[in-house]
């Protein structure tokens, strides 16, 4: 039966899979979609694009949190202290201990400080690490891109298929009704058998079932395309491209070329993680050498036993100073992280090795997909042109009454699944170009 054809199988595996140019119909409030106003409506709405570009966002304001460890630090501070009890120092009187309190009540301090990382080999190279991890950032947010376009795209050609679908389940249904009525007629003078009646009556309510399943179907899809874009559910669409007029556009597969592995985003983020080990391994290695400090500091002080903050009581000092850091022994755990990044670094590069040799294999299954999908299609076209001939002599042999109302039926049985094994094909065929596409490393044009 046709619900239980392999494009139901399809498209329950769709739903599940993961607006710049879009038109509006301001009277029903439906937004119109082809294929690229799809996907540049999900370049602009999928929550997953969204917080890609937050991240790069993130690294940016990294880069900068970074940058201001080299920057020049200055604080001020104020300090009040107000002597409850002053302190007691003993001090020698005529050979006796006397205690004696010193200090003052009352004492404020104002004071400006000012540092800054002078040299840092570690800093340098910190810095330089965040603006990598800013292009690798975009790099993710690239990969982003392009599986949401795949993901719409595909989810996009499943609609167009199930939409399809309908429209030649209907055209069926409609064929096969006026036969019923016509049938039903001549049982009516006595010319036909009640039996035939029957049959053509269980053949359209299969027919009415499969129908609903597929509208329904078809609901459940462009609910997952709005998801796929970022759009409400309650926001009606309709899709304005046509799977035959599409499928034709959609060519210029090269297949002979080599693959383009710095096209593919997945490569390229792989590429970054491999500098930024690299980086990490240097961190540390700087780590090793000395770093310098500088700071200056000015300071106004006022004591009494009462508060005064008139000019004369105040008092100023200031000094400037600065600090090497010089590393020595640091109990093995420096080289243990070099070791450690050095690892690290291996195991991105066997990583590396190990993902282009399975984009080689990914390319040649896709080249033998593409391949047998096309000779797929075109037997499955012809297929299409046999059942539709057959029903159609079929038919004619009927109202002629030289048929039997059981050939009829199987005559349409036959186009039914013949219909959908055809747009189960071009289905293939759209997905098997595209997957091939995307792994060689070329451009997707829709």
């Amino acid at each position: 039966m046709y619900a239980n054809g392999r494009l139901f199988i399809l498209a329950a595996i769709g739903i599940f899979t993961f607006g710049n140019g879009y038109a509006q119909n301001k009277a029903a409030d439906t937004m119109s979609f082809n294929i690229v106003q799809a996907i540049d409506f999900a370049m602009a709405n999928n929550a997953d694009v969204k917080n890609a570009y937050a991240d790069i966002a993130i690294a940016r304001q990294t880069v900068k949190e970074v940058t201001s460890i080299g920057i020049p630090q200055v604080r001020g501070t104020v300090a009040f202290q107000d002597a409850l009890e002053k302190q007691v120092f003993v001090f020698p009187i005529n050979g006796v201990g006397t205690p004696i309190r010193v200090g003052n009540t009352y004492t404020t301090q104002a004071s400006l400080n000012v540092s800054w990382l002078m040299l840092d080999g570690t800093y340098f190279l910190g810095l330089k690490s965040a603006k990598q991890f800013t292009d690798m950032s975009k790099k993710i947010a690239s990969k982003t891109e392009t599986d949401i376009k795949i993901d719409v795209t595909k989810t996009y050609f499943l609609c167009l298929i199930t939409k399809e679908n309908i429209s030649l389940i209907n055209a069926t249904y409609n064929t096969l009704n006026k036969t019923f009525e016509q049938v039903k007629a001549l049982n009516k003078e006595g010319f036909s058998e009640a039996l035939d009646v029957d049959r053509l009556q269980l053949q359209l309510n299969n027919l009415q079932i499969s129908r609903q399943k597929l509208y329904d179907q078809y609901q459940i899809l462009l609910g997952a395309l709005k998801v796929k874009i970022g759009l409400d559910q309650t926001t009606p669409i309709k899709l304005t491209d046509n799977i035959t007029e599409l499928n034709s556009r959609f060519t210029g597969i090269d297949t002979t070329g080599n693959v383009n592995l710095a096209a593919r985003t997945d490569y390229q983020v792989l590429q970054q993680q491999l500098v930024l080990s690299k980086l990490n391994v240097k961190r540390y290695q700087f780590g090793k050498y000395p770093n310098l400090a500088g700071a200056f500091t000015y300071q106004q002080s006022n004591f009494g036993e009462s508060i005064n903050y008139s000019r004369e009581n105040w008092f100023s000092n200031s000094f400037i100073a600065l600090q090497m850091n010089v590393p020595i022994f640091s109990g093995f755990g420096n080289d243990a992280k070099i070791q450690k990044a050095k690892i690290e670094q291996i195991k991105t590069e066997y990583t590396i090795n190990k993902v282009e040799n399975l984009i080689s294999l990914e390319v040649m299954q896709n080249k033998l997909k593409y391949m047998r999908a096309l000779e797929y299609v075109e037997q499955q076209k012809e297929n299409l042109n046999l059942a539709t001939r057959i029903l159609n002599v079929t038919t004619i042999k009927y109202n002629e009454g030289i048929g039997s109302n059981l050939e009829l039926i199987t005559a349409n049985q036959d186009l039914k699944t013949t219909q959908t094994n055809y747009l189960s094909a071009v289905y293939d065929l759209l997905v098997a170009k595209l997957d091939y596409i995307v792994a060689s490393g070329q451009t997707i044009k829709l």
